[in-house]
């Protein structure tokens, strides 16, 4: 009988622990659930603040480039006399030259506006998904509050 009196309070006890640790296992669980979305959270922050910075770098030496071969086209708009209805003749080496190296740095400009435009794709990606783990763990944490899951 005593030996039954041991194992129903043992039986008992482990039944309380469960009951009491659950609550306990779940709220742990819930807290490192947050922890690494916070940390996926910085990272991501982290991520789209140097894509951010390295596009802004990108953009101001495009806009410098853009510049110079703005300036080369006027310098070969400049060539043209309509008066004479062109190039003078004195000067078409120079031209020629000057309009091959413009025609050279459109396809340049070209290439840097499409790497440009794929760069600003890539961090408006890093910003959605910075925006979609926040959003996470808001609903985790409101979820936490309401008892639900």
């Amino acid at each position: 009988m005593k030996g039954i009196i041991i194992i129903a309070a043992g039986a008992s006890l482990v039944i309380l622990a469960a009951i009491a640790g659950g609550p306990v296992l779940e709220r742990n669980r819930r807290a490192g659930e947050i922890k690494a979305l916070r940390t996926a959270l910085d990272l991501s922050r982290m991520s789209a603040d140097s894509c951010s910075l390295v596009l802004g770098w990108e953009q101001e030496e495009f806009l410098r480039f853009n510049g110079v071969v703005d300036s080369l086209r006027n310098e070969v708009d400049g060539y043209e006399d309509p008066a004479q209805g062109g190039v003078p003749e004195e000067v078409y080496t120079e031209y020629l030259a000057t309009f091959e190296l413009y025609n050279d740095s459109v396809g340049v400009w070209q290439d840097r506006a499409d790497s440009l435009q794929a760069k600003e794709g890539r961090c408006r990606a890093l910003v959605e998904s910075h925006n979609q783990l926040s959003d996470s763990i808001r609903r985790v944490q409101e979820g936490w509050r309401s008892g639900g899951e």
